[in-house]
């Protein structure tokens, strides 16, 4: 039988099958093959086995906040590896009404994302972190026969084995491990009872890329891509072996477990059982050449492809860029689709061996987008090392940066410091706040991104140092250049390539970059009153990210447990943008920007009345905000 109509007489034929297979099973005792998916078949089989019946009422379990923060913790590296997924998948399945969830290998939510609270009432008790969604709790349903069958899986209306449930649309694919384990499920559920061409392969195509990001989190020193021949697209797909230090197996994704046959787990196994060649061989011509064919101890040749730069000994940036079949490049969700095109852009420059400029007001995600270029680069191995130019304090930056030998001045640390320049050699140089670093020093950080060399305080002699450089200011380097305040030489060696974060207020489609931090900070729309979200998307956020991540935080912990986030519940100066709170000065004048005012005027409104509510505490104040005290003093200046 089709999974999807494709017509409506085909969903009217789909629907007749399925209840005349509802009554040869649950009332004539038939066993109505050819009626059902056999996973599907095979599920009611052991519901029926457990002594349930469809007529029957199921609830879903209430859960505790510990309980759902003990299932994060314990899932965490899963949900971190499915963000990216979910805001994928949120652009693509629109502003329908549905959830997306992920599940442990238990069964129980880990994270909900999408707008559940457009869907029914069972849905929305249904996708919530922590309950329990197995087989043996709920019955039949695409995740549990995804997790039995150990393959993606539909399951539509009353496809589902409890009568109750026969509104439910979901689609489910298994996720992984990197040795073999079933890791837990990604599912879409909706109750509209339209078409669905192509999400069930839309599922599996999303576990797949869980299960590579699970796989890339794993060391290794060498990673490579296998495949029978030696053209890229080969129909085999993406299947990944990693190996350690000594040649060891650390992570073999399910394709190359299925390619090379794995049955058991690869704890113990080594290059040398798989290959007649050995591993110092294959790791020798790999920094050689991307593509080597390399023979199986079955007498079998297959190509393998590094899929990385070797993690020992970096090449230099003039170097080849990384093989053109990796695993797909994740990016994180920054709601803006010009930053979604712009990100893989900023990523080849870097591979080519161009610096990269971020600009960005403060909080807008300068740190989180320098840290994902250097997660995707042909570097990624090597250190990302990051320094915050604008906060070290003036007398001590010159031996941050460059280091210093022993005993070159007083209070010197014994045996002296490598500097943080030298830390990043191999890896990515990260010049945070780049604007803030004073002219003096501006000349010696030019000399060593001209010389690839770095003196450390003390010394004469200079050594070699290679790392990619990426950088990051708030502020506007062409008008500072204009002022005399920053060397127009060094920021044309900063400014190989520019990737600018407008604002908050700004993003096209901030409603996926609310989402993601939802799931982020273990909440979703279900978790929030129904004219929540709409209002958190009017608001300014002139913190951007971090005063947004700052805002749910608190309404987390505000909320009582059990009741739904509701304004109320976020910092008083975000309600009041809000228009929530009838904010009256002691005179009785309304303390908000009059209407129609800027929104530099609102700004400068909400600094007063922050500064006001916290007695001047500058500390307090940039809490509130979700900025950092240096960005509120720079606010204070300019309103003054």
């Amino acid at each position: 039988m089709e999974p999807f109509a494709n017509s409506q007489a085909g969903a009217l034929a789909a629907s007749d099958r399925i209840r005349t297979a509802r009554r040869l099973f649950f009332e004539e005792g038939t066993r109505p093959s050819g009626f059902l998916p056999d996973a599907v078949l095979r599920s009611w089989e052991r519901c029926r086995g457990a002594g349930y019946r469809a007529g029957e009422s199921i609830s879903f379990d209430p859960v505790q906040d510990s309980a759902v923060t003990a299932l994060r913790e314990r899932s965490h590296e899963l949900i971190q590896a499915a963000l990216p997924e979910f805001a994928r998948l949120g652009r693509m399945l629109g502003e329908s009404s549905y959830g997306l969830l992920l599940t442990d290998a238990e069964g129980y939510a880990v994270a909900v994302h999408g707008p559940v609270q457009r869907c029914g009432e069972l849905i929305r008790r249904a996708l919530r972190p922590g309950v329990n969604l197995a087989e043996a709790r709920i019955g039949t349903s695409a995740m549990a026969a995804a997790m039995a069958e150990g393959q993606a899986v539909a399951v539509f209306g009353e496809e589902h084995f409890f009568a109750q449930h026969g509104s439910f649309q979901c689609a489910a694919a298994p996720i992984f491990g990197v040795h073999g384990q079933l890791c837990g499920v990604i599912d879409v559920t909706r109750d509209a009872p339209l078409p669905q061409f192509g999400v069930l392969s839309l599922m599996q195509d999303s576990a797949n890329a869980i299960q590579t990001a699970l796989f890339r989190a794993v060391p290794a020193r060498l990673r490579v891509l296998l495949r029978w021949r030696h053209a890229a697209m080969d129909g085999q797909g993406n299947a990944l072996l990693a190996f350690g230090e000594n040649g060891e197996v650390v992570a073999a994704n399910h394709a190359a477990r299925h390619l090379l046959d794995l049955r058991s787990d690869i704890l113990g196994l080594h290059h040398d059982d798989l290959f007649q060649d050995r591993f110092a061989s294959l790791d020798a011509l790999l920094r050689q050449q991307p593509l080597v064919q390399w023979r199986l101890r079955s007498g079998l040749a297959l190509y393998l492809e590094a899929l990385d730069e070797p993690r020992r000994s970096p090449a230099p940036l003039a170097t080849r860029a990384p093989a053109a079949i990796t695993s797909p490049q994740v990016f994180p969700e920054f709601g803006d689709e010009d930053i979604a095109r712009a990100l893989p852009r900023a990523k080849r420059a870097l591979d080519a061996g161009l610096p990269v400029l971020i600009l960005g007001e403060s909080g807008s995600g300068k740190e989180v987008a320098a840290q994902a270029l250097h997660q995707q680069s042909r570097l990624r191995n090597g250190p990302l090392v990051a320094i915050n130019c604008g906060a070290i304090p003036r007398e001590l930056i010159e031996g941050e940066l460059f280091g210093h030998a022993d005993g070159a001045f007083t209070g010197a640390r014994r045996g002296g410091a490598k500097g943080k320049l030298a830390q990043a050699d191999g890896g990515t140089l990260f010049l945070d706040e780049i604007g803030d670093m004073p002219l003096d020093l501006q000349t010696r950080l030019l000399r060593v991104l001209e010389t690839r060399e770095v003196t450390r305080l003390g010394e004469g002699m200079g050594r070699r140092i290679e790392f990619q450089l990426l950088s990051a200011t708030h502020q506007p380097l062409d008008v500072l250049v204009a002022q005399g305040r920053f060397r127009a030489d060094l920021l044309f060696r900063l400014d190989g390539l520019r990737l600018s974060l407008p604002p908050l207020r700004q993003r096209k489609q901030l409603r996926a970059l609310v989402e993601t931090v939802l799931a982020e900070e273990g909440l979703s729309e279900a978790d929030l009153e129904a004219d929540c979200l709409p209002r958190l998307l009017q608001l300014p956020w002139p913190g951007n990210c971090r005063q947004l991540r700052s805002a749910l935080r608190l309404a987390r912990v505000t909320a009582e447990p059990g009741e739904l986030i509701g304004m109320q519940h976020l910092p008083a100066e975000l309600r009041q943008q809000a228009g929530c709170d009838a904010s009256v000065g002691t005179h009785g004048q309304h303390r908000g920007a009059p209407q129609g005012a800027s929104l530099r005027q609102h700004h400068q409104v909400l600094l007063a009345e922050t500064l006001r509510a916290v007695d001047g505490n500058v500390s307090a104040a940039a809490q509130r905000l979700g900025v950092n005290r240096s960005t509120l003093h720079r606010w204070m200046k300019k309103a003054r």
